[in-house]
């Protein structure tokens, strides 16, 4: 099931839920089950990829916070080292995320 995400042009692929075409819904993601690229991934099984930008990200504890604009904000948590892997505010990033992690919430 595809879910277009506010009034973005952001959709992504949710498992199957009992909702009525055109109905609002929420998803929820973990923060953790989110990966960032800094290159257009490909060859993925995720069905979810976005590119977005960052635009804040801050330390907590021994885990990078970044938040990432794609038409709506994502939170993602990472750990320190994996945002030394380039991750600069207000480049492209893309968010890779799988369809199972992505659960359904209906209003």
């Amino acid at each position: 099931m595809r879910v277009r995400l506010g009034d973005s042009a952001c959709e992504i692929e949710v498992p199957l839920g009992y909702a009525t075409p055109g109905s609002p819904v929420q998803v929820a993601i973990r923060a953790g089950d989110i990966l960032l690229a800094t290159e257009r991934p490909h060859g993925l099984s995720a069905r979810n990829v976005m590119e977005g930008a960052s635009f804040r990200s801050s330390s907590v504890a021994r885990m990078t916070v970044a938040h990432v604009d794609c038409g709506v904000t994502f939170i993602v948590h990472i750990t320190q080292r994996s945002a030394n892997v380039g991750i600069i505010r207000g480049r492209p990033v893309w968010l890779v995320l799988k369809t199972h992690s992505c659960h359904l919430v209906i209003k």
